[in-house]
């Protein structure tokens, strides 16, 4: 799995140092390391009302970002493609790879998972919604918000990052 390393904004160095050794040691998908993996995480962003798009998210219980795993096999490009039409109903959204707008390493603390560690790839989807067609079997609920109504519910720090980040648009 390629992952461009350019451009990047990081929580900190040693996030960036971090994601340079996984992608070294390998076993980077939920299929072959289910305790520590990457995934793919988009952000919707409306840039003429400056609004985002967060779910509620069923087996977290948390407000986030849409994403999810990337499965073995998958590009990065493949899977948050397939993750985004899982989700939004929006097919190939991405033509191209991109690069991440944002990277971050999250501890995960749910006893549901077996996931312990997400090395989280973020990206920015410039969208007004109106091709979304919403899969309800993974959120409570889902909705559009200024970045200020979204700081008010998300409480996942990196969530709250990629937010800081696209508040700066």
């Amino acid at each position: 799995m390629d992952i461009p390393l350019n451009n990047i904004i990081c929580d900190n160095p040693e996030t960036f140092n971090a994601y340079q050794q996984k992608i070294k040691e390998g076993a980077l998908t939920r299929d072959e390391n289910p305790q520590s993996h990457f995934c793919a995480y988009f952000l919707p962003y409306n840039p003429k009302n400056k609004k985002v798009f967060i779910i509620h998210h069923k087996k977290s219980g948390l407000w986030l970002s849409p994403g999810g795993h990337i499965d073995k096999g998958e590009t990065l490009l493949e899977a948050l493609n397939r993750e985004i039409n899982e989700e939004l109903g929006v097919k190939n959204c991405f033509k191209e790879e991109q690069s991440p707008f944002l990277l971050t390493i999250t501890p995960i603390e749910n006893r549901v998972q077996l996931c312990k560690i997400h090395y989280d790839a973020w990206y920015l989807v410039p969208t007004n919604g109106s091709n979304f067609n919403i899969n309800p079997t993974e959120f409570h609920d889902a909705k559009w918000l200024t970045i200020e109504e979204a700081r008010k519910i998300v409480t996942d720090q990196a969530n709250i990052k990629a937010l800081e980040i696209v508040e700066k648009l």
